[in-house]
């Protein structure tokens, strides 16, 4: 009864201008979503690049044309606040404005959208929950603010970006990544259940809108796409705004908008709940699978450097002269750093940081670093001895006979790493220790 009543309820034309802007302006940045993800499963992306073309092309026409915009770039970046999607998040809103006018000039007399309204707010849904569990279970695999590297450990709050700040903050506690992750993927689950969607949608903004404050206070560049999903959950939570704010701010019992079955025919029920039950182990699978084979290409199972730790140079000779460890010294090494299997850093005493590709032969007892590329790319194979406390290098680097002393660095000296968790505290363990003192 609720149901028949809910499809031939007359709409009022400030609900009905309303959702003829939403559903064009969220559709725009949904599309091509659901539809690819049959395709993504072959792994083909075509219907993918289509649509991004297209929407490249008429971007850059409106940002140079109308807007005298240089060429706006689109290649990926890792930012989504370029000025390119500036320009793209505009354009979608005034085609959302111009539709709406449009289509209600056209379509004065319709009653409702009840129909229709209820198809857009499902592939809304499933849209929230695809992205709301990629980010979670990249946070729950602790991939998106990882585990600190040795480098990071050394630098000071003021070299730091205030990005670069929260991703260290967040990568120091795995615990608290964890949390945040499943956060998101609790908020998208919720989402997937008629009974739970209402609540779903409020746990999705409110997780979001934390999101979205530290993508402004930290000036991470997804503010627009955090402020999207956060205005996409306060949407669905706010189909039930009656509900909510009669039990929350006056304490008076309002029915729930009620989400009866899309068919009639039990066929068709049946048909649809396949496809549902299909694209949530999808999203569910290939997140998870995705974030496992991460874990051990780049997480804290990532192969680790035959060498692993950090090195004080106690003994710097170079062409027979021995260097002593003057700030001063713009050539002498300060400290040596092996943790990926191909890369080590030498930190300078000028505090300058240079990386280097790295192999280690731990037969012949050999680390080669590779300067350049191709053509100019020069090896420089130094010969290694393990210590109880160290190391020693020696070899010719760069046309400098150079024969060095380490010193193991010991991890745990670092506040950040070895304090740990303590439910009693006698006193607020609120220090900071300048860059770890050389062994020397």
């Amino acid at each position: 009864m609720e149901t028949t009543l809910a499809a031939h309820e007359e709409w009022s034309p400030l609900r009905k201008i309303g959702f003829r802007f939403i559903f064009i302006l969220f559709l725009l940045f949904i599309l091509p979503f659901p539809f690819t993800i049959p395709l993504n499963v072959f792994n083909e992306s075509w219907l993918d690049t289509q649509f991004s073309d297209f929407w490249t092309w008429v971007t850059n026409l409106v940002g140079t044309k109308l807007l005298g915009l240089k060429e706006l770039s689109s290649t990926p970046t890792g930012s989504g606040d370029m000025s390119f999607n500036w320009v793209q998040y505009g354009l979608f809103t005034t085609l959302a404005l111009i539709g709406t006018i449009i289509w209600s000039l056209i379509d004065k007399g319709r009653k409702n959208y009840y129909r229709p309204w209820r198809w857009f707010v499902l592939i809304t849904v499933y849209y929230l929950v695809f992205y709301m569990l990629l980010y979670g279970f990249i946070k729950v695999f602790w991939l998106q603010m990882p585990q600190l590297r040795i480098d990071r450990l050394l630098r000071t709050y003021g070299q730091s970006s205030p990005m670069g700040l929260l991703w260290t903050f967040m990568g120091a506690s795995k615990t608290y990544s964890v949390y945040a992750g499943m956060s998101e993927v609790i908020a998208g689950t919720l989402l997937i259940f008629r009974r739970t969607r209402t609540l779903g949608g409020l746990v999705t903004f409110g997780v979001m809108f934390n999101v979205f404050m530290l993508n402004m206070a930290y000036d991470v560049p997804v503010k627009l796409f955090s402020a999207q999903l956060m205005f996409m959950g306060l949407y669905i939570a706010m189909i039930d705004r009656k509900a909510i704010f009669g039990l929350l701010l006056f304490q008076k019992p309002e029915k729930i908008t009620p989400w009866p079955p899309m068919f009639k025919t039990q066929w068709k029920k049946n048909v649809l709940l396949l496809i549902q039950v299909l694209l949530v182990f999808y999203f569910f699978q290939s997140q998870i699978s995705r974030d496992l084979r991460s874990r051990k290409q780049y997480g804290e199972l990532r192969p680790k450097s035959a060498l692993l730790g950090l090195y004080d140079v106690e003994h710097y000779i170079k062409n027979g002269d021995t260097l002593p460890p003057l700030l001063t010294d713009k050539e002498r090494w300060q400290r040596l750093i092996f943790e990926d299997p191909n890369r080590s850093i030498a930190i300078f005493m000028d505090d300058r940081v240079r990386y280097y590709s790295s192999t280690i032969d731990t037969v012949e007892m050999t680390v080669t670093f590779t300067i350049g590329r191709d053509s100019l790319k020069k090896e420089y194979p130094l010969s290694y001895q393990k210590l109880d406390d160290g190391l020693t290098l020696s070899g010719v680097f760069e046309q400098d006979t150079l024969q060095m002393k380490l010193k193991t660095y010991d991890l745990s000296n670092f506040y950040l790493t070895n304090r740990g968790f303590n439910w009693v505290n006698e006193v607020p363990w609120h220090r900071y220790d300048p860059n770890p003192k050389p062994n020397w």
